[in-house]
């Protein structure tokens, strides 16, 4: 077991997973959730100088896939700086840069080559370099949320569509064999939800998260009218994702993604599963982030629920490296 473990830093929950590699999957050995870094990590039974993978949300970061001219890997070094001033909308002195190559679909010639451009503003890193030095933590990896989905949920010969509906944005990654292709980041997510139900019922919040989380999309539960409520916003996502459908074919993939999966806490409206498949005629499931772990007798003490896909992010952080 390596001396570290995810940090998923949630807008609204801070969650805590490490993993050991067991054969060809992973053991769990802690879990845990609070409202504070310090609560997490105690609860988990963590000590400090303990070292950290976590991500960043989509929205706090800049994420790019490009084309450009096929180059050496010496020579994309050199001209990254030039082709990430053409697509990063702020001073490059203000952000810390990284890229990776990324595979072209099998339609498209290879005269081109797609390269994914990652910037991080430096005054992001350094109020997560503060709370983790406050919780007496060391930063092992920092990445993206969506790419900690894509470790535990991506098949390497399959064509998904990755959702994260977490609090406040709802975020998307296309996948092709196991590598992305396209990263969107819309904003509204289940507070969005939460807050059309409080205007538009005359409820406190948290009976409005009582009815979202009971009633959901269901029809068929009190009288439809928090679906009512909902499905709006839901079909401005459903207009969104078939935009990224248009964009996808103009891009050279041919057909849609085969599957869409959902991750974060939102993947568990009521509803919801049947809502998508519905519109988009796609197969849609819950994000199942312990497929690849052992289910021991500590797996069942941690994980009491069926459906999970709340620690999806999570899940990923604690197995990077392993």
């Amino acid at each position: 077991m390596g001396n570290f473990f995810g940090l998923d830093l949630g807008s609204s929950q801070i969650k805590v997973c490490r993993a050991e590699k067991s054969g060809p999957g992973f053991k769990l050995k802690a879990l845990a959730i609070a409202s504070e870094v310090q609560a997490a990590v105690k609860l988990a039974g963590i000590k400090s100088n303990c070292e950290v993978n976590l991500a960043l949300p989509e929205a706090e970061i800049y994420t790019r896939i490009v084309d450009i001219p096929k180059l050496s890997e010496t020579e994309l070094n050199s001209a990254i700086q030039f082709e990430a001033e053409q697509y990063i909308p702020v001073n490059l002195e203000e952000v810390e840069l990284f890229h990776q190559i990324l595979p072209a679909p099998e339609t498209v010639e290879a005269k081109t080559m797609k390269v994914l451009l990652i910037a991080v503003p430096k005054e992001r890193l350094n109020r997560v370099t503060a709370l983790l030095d406050s919780a007496g933590l060391i930063p092992h990896n920092l990445e993206t949320e969506l790419f900690s989905l894509k470790r535990v949920l991506a098949e390497p010969n399959r064509y998904q569509l990755l959702l994260l509906l977490s609090h406040k944005t709802t975020d998307m990654m296309v996948v092709y064999k196991g590598e992305p292709v396209m990263m969107h980041s819309l904003p509204g997510g289940g507070l969005g939800l939460t807050r059309s139900l409080v205007t538009e019922m005359n409820l406190s919040e948290m009976q409005a998260e009582q009815y979202k989380h009971t009633y959901g999309l269901r029809a068929d539960l009190l009288e439809g009218k928090v679906a009512a409520v909902l499905q709006p916003l839901m079909n401005e996502l459903v207009s969104q994702i078939n935009k990224t459908y248009v964009y996808l074919n103009e891009q050279g993939y041919k057909k849609n993604p085969e599957q869409i999966i959902l991750a974060g806490g939102g993947a568990l409206l009521p509803g919801l599963t049947g809502f998508l498949v519905e519109k988009l005629n796609t197969e849609v499931v819950v994000a199942d982030p312990f497929k690849q772990f052992v289910k021991d007798e500590l797996f069942h003490q941690l994980v009491t629920n069926e459906a999970n896909p709340q620690w999806a992010v999570a899940a990923g952080l604690a197995i990077k490296g392993l």
